[in-house]
């Protein structure tokens, strides 16, 4: 079952939930009338159901959009209770998000694997093979870190490959 059929399922049981999962099943509503909507939309490239990247992509703008109003609410000096709770349930299905320390690591393993590569090829990896489970800007920002320092290792000359006159 994919993404996109399990949101589907779960406003069913929501639904049939009663009062109880009344909130659940509004939240769930809205989500997948967005994404039926996509499916439906001219913009999309190809036709068919949503694939999970797509799902994905609508739910953590979705997320995105909720840690956003919880905020404006808060400085206001709003009730957020019902927003975070929405937020909680939506983010339930997003995946496990990668700690610094993961993605340091494949940030890392990246520049290793390719000597040359710059930002947008770090990013480009982290798209491909983590998406969803990283923050955008807090990658970038790492891999900027990572990548100076590389250039500050071969700018001395602390590199493997031999001294810098080779």
């Amino acid at each position: 079952m994919n993404l996109f059929e399990r949101l589907k399922t779960d406003l069913l049981h929501a639904r049939r939930g009663g009062a109880d999962h009344a909130a659940a099943a509004g939240s769930l509503r809205v989500l997948v009338g967005e994404a039926e909507g996509l499916q439906k939309s001219a913009r999309r490239q190809r036709t068919g159901p949503l694939d999970d990247a797509e799902t994905l992509s609508l739910i953590q703008k979705t997320v995105m959009g909720l840690d956003e109003a919880i905020s404006q609410a808060q400085s206001l000096g709003r009730d957020t209770a019902a927003a975070q709770t929405e937020r909680s349930l939506l983010a339930a299905y997003l995946p496990e998000a990668m700690t610094d320390a993961e993605l340091d690591q494949v940030i890392s393993e990246t520049l290793r694997w390719q000597p040359e590569a710059r930002l947008g090829d770090v990013m480009r990896v982290l798209q491909t093979e983590h998406r969803g489970r990283y923050d955008g800007n807090n990658a970038r920002v790492r891999s900027q870190e990572l990548l100076s320092a590389r250039v500050g290792l071969v700018d001395a000359g602390l590199t493997s490959g031999g001294s810098r006159g080779e």
